[in-house]
């Protein structure tokens, strides 16, 4: 049985999508107190052709990182289960696709160069992420890369933003690195400042 605050998620982010707004901003974290995005995306799109499709799967309101990936030319879709965040992203990036989707739910079809889910997987239950990871895996192409945030341990943790309870969750590390590697990925970042990273192989030609 999920706990409540698990289940409260997608609405919390729905009901305080103006805030979340505004709390979240539109410049790239550069270290203070957390990864440094604009480097972590600059590993993430590393020897990508420019035009390359990216799947960013829980972007909120696409900024800052889904508006980072648009002006480096990237071809972004946003997935996110908040209707009213999904309308901002729409709105104000209008060169990006993005739909109201939970991506436990529904994944697109295909393959893409890379997959992100930066703040977001760590949102679902545990049991949640062992089914979705791999799937995310899945959609990453020969040469592409996945990246998400994760926390150290395996176990669940209630935070609180704007007075109400907000849920995150982890695996343990060999459980990412197990679920990553058994999609035929290789890990290049396991879990350094909570960002997990890892690319598909080019195939050889025979």
């Amino acid at each position: 049985m999920s706990h409540p605050a698990a289940d409260r998620v997608v609405g919390l982010y729905q009901d305080w999508a103006d805030a979340w707004i505004r709390d979240r901003g539109d410049v790239l974290f550069r270290g203070e107190g957390g990864p440094d995005e604009a480097a972590w995306l600059r590993r993430l799109v590393e020897g990508l052709p420019q035009g390359a499709a990216i799947l960013d799967a829980g972007c909120g309101s696409g900024w800052p990182m889904g508006a980072a990936l648009i002006e480096r030319g990237f071809d972004l879709l946003g997935l996110d289960s908040s209707p009213a965040l999904i309308a901002h992203a729409r709105k104000t990036l209008p060169l990006g696709t993005w739909c109201t989707v939970d991506m436990r739910e529904d994944l697109p079809t295909g393959a893409f160069h890379g997959v992100l889910a930066w703040h977001s997987l760590f949102h679902l239950t545990p049991e949640d992420q062992r089914r979705l990871l791999p799937k995310l895996a899945d959609r990453v192409r020969p040469g592409g890369r996945l990246m998400f945030t994760a926390g150290p341990a395996h176990g669940e943790t209630i935070g609180d933003w704007r007075g109400e309870p907000l849920y995150h969750a982890s695996l343990d590390p060999q459980t990412y690195r197990n679920l990553l590697t058994d999609t035929g990925l290789i890990v290049e970042a396991d879990g350094e400042d909570g960002v997990w990273l890892a690319r598909r192989a080019i195939l050889s030609a025979k």
